[in-house]
């Protein structure tokens, strides 16, 4: 594993293309590694200029001082050759080759990439790439993917990606959807390290309790399969695995030169090592989030309890799609509801309160009681988010109109608050409920991008209650979380 320090946890690195030129990728990886590590020693390389960024250049890996961990190759491809063969006579022991124009591209550059492969082994030396973005490591803030990763937040989702352009696209879709990142590396052509490296590696990684992926091909299938197998009883893999249709798999092949293979062979192997295939990037990590944070189901019995009909019967219809069955409510149920919903209600599953108050939490407390329900999917009136908000703009001047605009405003405001601490008290219950009873609880709010920055969110999502924006995205999760359950309770 000593590649992999080098790679993910280097003292010293150079960075060899360096430039003063933001066009170029050269110094775009430079900036980054300036800007965002934690290393001791940068060495940017480049016998063209005396500087870079400010920063002292050297002609050539061999003419640096120091001792070098890690190099970062930003050069044409007709010069990497040539570069690995001063990294290895430097003793570096990590390196990535952003270049492509190798093995991607035919013939001769797949005769290129091997004489390169061949040189770097012979000296000790592993790399990523070639025709990658880039990789990086939260823990101690060192990146070289181009911009740099210090907006992304810290956490415990590490990202496998084949692509390098997409990778960037995975990345901001994860930022966007608040993830919180580990790991993050472009494997690009793998010519020397593969895949199945980097899976290995945050298999046995403490800092990545989820590992995700986009694939285009394995190249050691049997390896990977028999890493999943053994990975996925302790940390969940969730995978985006393209190739699903004969155009896909050639453009897969001209894209990073990766083995597509039979889909139908790929899917089966990914249900029997317990992997969690997905089918886009926002599922990818709305299920990575939800392995994170919410509690696993027992089974695959729903319950949907809902403010309108027709939220229900779309969550409900994604629902049984996906593989879930929507529950049956039991006679005692139903009686406990009875009591807190008019005579019109559908009495059965999903439950809609249809439209009678403030009842939510009422009728959520003997759903999660219901021994016929795994899991509840609640579509309005939980956690109002939306009632601080109202109460920080709420303004005197607003009741001007009124007979007695002071005592007015105050009265609003202490209703309000009462309001707010119930909540309070409503939502303290229902995670005890949760704990008590094993069932997760999953919500939709359709404003749930406006809300992430809201103190209640962040409470929310530590005691495992996910919001999505629609309702079939929060039935998908739950499907993919019970399929997972179904699979750590066979093995």
């Amino acid at each position: 594993m000593e590649h992999f320090k080098a790679i993910f946890y280097p003292e010293s690195v150079a960075v060899i293309g360096a430039s003063n030129s933001m066009e170029k990728w050269g110094a775009g990886v430079f900036s980054s590694v300036l800007r965002t590590s934690n290393i001791k020693q940068l060495y940017p390389v480049n016998n063209k200029t005396s500087e870079v960024m400010g920063v002292k250049t050297y002609p050539s890996v061999r003419d640096i001082p120091g001792p070098v961990d890690f190099a970062a190759i930003v050069v044409p491809f007709n010069y990497v050759l040539d570069v690995v063969k001063d990294c290895v006579a430097k003793g570096v022991k990590g390196a990535l080759v952003i270049t492509a124009g190798l093995g991607e591209t035919g013939a001769e550059g797949e005769r290129l990439q091997k004489e390169i492969v061949d040189t770097a082994r012979a000296g000790g030396m592993r790399f990523v790439g070639p025709n990658c973005m880039g990789h990086f490591n939260t823990a101690n803030s060192f990146s070289t993917a181009r911009g740099g990763g210090e907006a992304l937040r810290k956490g415990n989702v590490g990202v496998i990606s084949q692509s390098g352009g997409f990778a960037a696209h995975i990345l901001q879709i994860g930022a966007e959807m608040g993830v919180g990142f580990s790991k993050f590396v472009s494997t690009g052509n793998e010519a020397d390290l593969h895949f199945e490296d980097f899976f290995e590696y945050y298999a046995q990684d403490n800092d990545t309790k989820v590992i995700t992926a986009y694939i285009e091909g394995l190249r050691e299938g049997p390896r990977f399969f028999d890493i999943a197998r053994k990975t996925t009883k302790t940390k969940p893999v969730v995978v985006v695995k393209v190739g699903r249709t004969n155009a896909g798999t050639r453009a897969a092949k001209s894209h990073t030169a990766a083995i597509a293979g039979s889909d139908h062979v790929y899917d089966a192997m990914f249900k029997q090592a317990g992997i969690i295939r997905v089918d886009d990037v926002e599922e990818l990590f709305d299920v990575a989030s939800g392995l994170l944070h919410i509690p696993m189901p027992r089974g695959n019995r729903v319950g949907i309890l809902t403010f309108g009909g027709g939220f229900g019967c779309i969550t409900a219809d994604a629902s049984e799609r996906l593989g879930m069955e929507v529950a049956r409510l039991s006679q005692k149920t139903i009686e406990a509801i009875n009591k807190i919903l008019p005579e019109r209600w559908p009495h059965a599953n999903p439950v809609d309160t249809v439209g009678y108050g403030e009842v939510t939490y009422p009728c959520l407390w003997p759903m999660l009681e219901d021994e016929n329900i795994d899991s509840v999917i609640v579509i309005g009136g939980l956690a109002n988010m939306g009632l601080r908000k109202r109460m920080a703009s709420l303004k005197q001047d607003a009741f001007q109109d009124q007979d007695d605009p002071s005592s007015m405003f105050g009265m609003t405001l202490d209703m309000m608050k009462a309001r707010e601490e119930e909540e309070k008290k409503n939502l303290a219950k229902l995670y005890d409920y949760m704990k008590k009873y094993k069932k997760p609880v999953l919500t939709f709010d359709r404003r749930v991008e406006h809300l992430k920055d809201e103190p209640l969110y962040k409470e929310l999502q530590e005691n495992g209650i996910m919001i999505y924006p629609t309702p079939e995205r929060a039935a998908r999760v739950l499907a993919r979380l019970s399929e997972y359950a179904k699979y750590l309770n066979s093995h």
